[in-house]
């Protein structure tokens, strides 16, 4: 059986959330915008308790809640929600080069289209944002400072704290995507921004189902009545008992989920010459592993571990494109670790046993017996 170590791209479902799914399908038949019936009314109902718990389960300090068919529609909301906001001129947006490519994609759509400016902001070796370029493009006048909790490539996570005190200073409306960091992280700094991002598919919950939360205009919450139709009120409450969970269950999970990686790390250290360890050594969430061997092709690796070790050469949405990753271009890494890179992500559901029966197919995926290409 496969060993699934691909948790950033998507988490298994919680067979509580499925379980809860399934019952909240068959209880909550009704559309929640039909207004006419008790049923209709029941689905509206289940919408807005979800919405409470979810809130309180990451205790958030806003009251305002989106559900959305997944993290990527949440960011796109968010972009036209900031246009919204600057009638009669171009919004001015500043996104760090690392976002998922979702989110570049709408700004850089919008861009194209002559409805936003925008800047662009670096970062470190290791993917984290430089406050010295944020405050920079801030210091010029922005609407919405865009950037992410934790890098869904290489797992860094972010000093949130830090970029919500410089939007602040500068007026910018700052949106945060904590698609991979809620469930995962502290979420007290993270929920200061204006606005942020959760996702289903990151906290072992329903797949298509993410939540924009903070204040819209009334624009945006039209927009995505007109786009999405009516909420999914049995997704919604899945979502809410997924982040329910993680808010009982993260402070005993993440550690053995760390140590897991920890023990995993040392292994693949020691028995590949040459492996490289990318992103941030601590400040990463604790299940994410990134390394480039310099023997052979990431996508090699994956072929020599295809049905034994589910892992991937970044993120699922640029699976199969023909380039090397933007993330780990913005990090300034050598070529050769941009070529030989791979994601592995471990989560609740993986055993020491199966990390360990990994790590030694793992190991000898990365290593050549005659190396097929040197470093550049």
């Amino acid at each position: 059986m496969t060993i699934y170590l691909d948790n950033m791209a998507a988490t298994p479902v919680d067979p509580r959330v499925a379980d809860q799914h399934r019952a909240a399908m068959t209880e909550n038949p009704a559309n929640p915008n039909s207004s006419e019936h008790a049923l209709g009314a029941k689905s509206r109902e289940a919408i807005e308790r979800a919405g409470v718990a979810l809130l309180r389960a990451i205790e958030a300090r806003q009251e305002n809640i989106l559900f959305t068919p997944g993290a990527s529609a949440a960011l796109w909301i968010a972009i036209e929600d900031a246009i919204a906001r600057v009638p009669g001129r171009r919004a001015r947006v500043a996104v760090t080069e690392v976002e998922h490519p979702s989110l570049l994609t709408a700004v850089r759509r919008a861009e194209a289209d002559g409805r936003l400016i925008l800047s662009i902001i670096g970062v470190n070796e290791d993917g984290a944002p430089r406050l010295d370029i944020a405050e920079n493009a801030l210091s010029e006048g922005v609407d919405l400072l865009c950037t992410m909790a934790a890098n869904n490539e290489v797992g860094t996570i972010t000093d949130i704290g830090a970029l919500s005190a410089l939007a602040e200073q500068y007026g910018a409306r700052h949106l945060v995507d904590a698609s991979q960091a809620a469930g995962r992280i502290d979420m007290s700094e993270i929920l200061r921004a204006d606005l942020s991002v959760v996702s289903g598919a990151k906290v072992y919950g329903p797949r298509r189902a993410g939540a924009l939360i903070g204040k819209l205009t009334g624009h945006a919450s039209r927009l995505s009545h007109d786009l999405f139709g009516s909420p999914d009120a049995p997704g919604a409450v899945a979502l809410a008992l997924a982040f329910t969970l993680r808010a009982s269950e993260r402070e005993s999970d993440e550690p053995r989920i760390a140590a897991m990686r920890d023990a995993l790390q040392s292994y693949l250290l020691a028995n590949v010459p040459g492996l490289r360890v990318n992103g941030a050594k601590s400040a990463r969430l604790a299940g994410s592993l990134h390394v480039s061997t310099p023997h052979l092709p990431g996508e090699a690796v994956i072929g020599r571990l295809w049905g034994k070790v589910a892992l991937s050469t970044g993120a699922a949405c640029q699976s199969g494109v023909p380039s090397s990753s933007h993330v780990l271009s913005a990090m300034a890494i050598p070529e050769w670790a941009r070529e030989g890179a791979i994601r592995i992500g471990i989560g609740r559901f993986n055993t020491e046993d199966e990390v360990a029966e990994a790590g030694v197919m793992i190991a000898a995926a990365l290593n050549a017996a005659t190396p097929s290409r040197r470093y550049a």
